[in-house]
């Protein structure tokens, strides 16, 4: 009994070892159309008036990412919640590494849904090298207006002016 457990243990382990030595089909990366946009950065959030980082959070996290429609000319762009809790899908030219427009958009975090627009969105490649960590960064710049922002600034039609740099993946980088 003991050597029939054995003698099938060992066919298993033959079959296992057989299969897993079969070279695998070569894959292909797919890539999002948005790819050159796409991907976390850390950004702070400046004022005309009251200055740089008006609101004293610093540099905080965002995430551009593709949309379903994988189509190259929109992309989300989301702070997940870690400064005004918004997420918004905007055009974007990857060609041109540029994003955002003059339209108005709703948020669509749940339960806040005001009116956001995101303008002169520009990724600036291998612009940022006085980083922590040593290695150069994509820079990234765009200018917000939140449809509530007055009511923290007390100024009308106000935008903010956000600029930071993408994710390194360097822990020292980050902020």
């Amino acid at each position: 009994m003991m050597k029939r457990y054995i003698y099938h243990i060992l066919v298993i382990a033959l079959v296992l070892l057989v299969t897993s030595c079969d070279e695998k089909e070569d894959w292909e990366q797919i890539n999002s159309s948005t790819m050159e946009v796409s991907g976390e950065y850390w950004v702070k959030y400046d004022h005309h008036v009251y200055g740089e980082d008006a609101f004293g959070v610093g540099y905080t996290k965002i995430i551009i990412s593709n949309t379903a429609a994988d189509n190259g000319t929109e992309i989300w762009l989301s702070d997940e919640g870690n400064f005004w809790d918004y997420k918004v899908k905007i055009p974007t030219n990857v060609e041109d590494l540029t994003f955002g427009s003059d339209q108005v958009v709703t948020n669509i975090v749940d339960g806040y849904d005001i009116q956001v627009r995101v303008s002169n969105g520009k990724i600036i490649p291998d612009a940022v090298s006085n980083l922590a960590s040593g290695v150069t960064a994509d820079s990234i710049y765009f200018e917000v207006w939140f449809e509530d922002l007055e009511g923290s600034t007390g100024i009308e039609n106000d935008t903010l002016f956000v600029s930071g740099f993408r994710k390194t993946g360097f822990l020292e980088d980050e902020h």
